[in-house]
């Protein structure tokens, strides 16, 4: 009788953990980070930050596709941006997105034809972007500061001001801005150089950002 139950309840046990480790995965990837607290008195500068606009998620044909003329009018404020900050001596960072815990891979793989998991052509920054030089820094989850060489890069550039752009707005565009914040440093989001495939939840975390701190413009 023993045998029998243990024969039963293993795939129970192996299924409610596989549950809850999923909870966790999915919890991790979308929680922002914390983090030492800058003096912004010895940082003066200002970084340009473009947040996952690689090829699997700004050209990608699923059900999350961006209607082109929308997805080419924000990559188009993009690198307006992204001129303008290099005319006035502003830093300019890329941040890449590549889903690393196996459990994401697998998910990803069965629901999402695996967009944004390693070995993908799509991995790459979008083509219409001018990278030039820039430094192109990779995250497994949703805030960049998960990067700890991201934040180091920060720390050498004497950076104190963020002004945030890329996709999604409503996932790595906030928890980036959350993580910045909880840092101190001071952040900005241009909303027309900004992605986001469900446009009624980001207005209201408009409301919430702006509330924490982040200007919104």
């Amino acid at each position: 009788m023993s045998g029998m139950w243990f024969v039963v309840g293993l795939p129970i046990v192996v299924l409610a953990g596989l549950a809850l480790y999923t909870v966790f995965v999915m919890r991790k990837i979308g929680t922002p980070t914390r983090g030492d607290k800058i003096d912004l008195n010895e940082r003066p500068n200002t970084a340009l930050v473009v947040i996952d606009v690689q090829e699997d998620f700004t050209r990608n044909g699923g059900s999350t596709a961006f209607e082109p003329a929308y997805r080419d009018a924000a990559l188009a404020v993009i690198n307006q941006h992204v001129s303008s900050a290099r005319s006035a001596g502003n830093e300019v960072v890329f941040i890449r997105h590549v889903f690393r815990n196996w459990l994401a891979i697998l998910i990803i793989r069965l629901i999402a034809k695996g967009i944004g998991t390693p070995g993908r052509k799509g991995l790459e920054i979008d083509r219409s972007m001018e990278v030039d030089e820039a430094p192109v820094f990779e995250k497994a989850v949703g805030d960049s500061f998960s990067s700890p060489s991201f934040e180091d890069w920060l720390e050498t550039r004497k950076v104190g001001k963020l002004i945030l752009t890329g996709l999604d707005s409503c996932h790595c565009v906030q928890l980036t801005a959350k993580g910045a914040l909880a840092r101190g440093y001071l952040v900005e989001i241009r909303d027309a150089a900004t992605l986001t495939a469900t446009p009624e939840k980001w207005s209201l975390l408009k409301e919430e950002l702006g509330d924490s701190g982040a200007v919104i413009v």
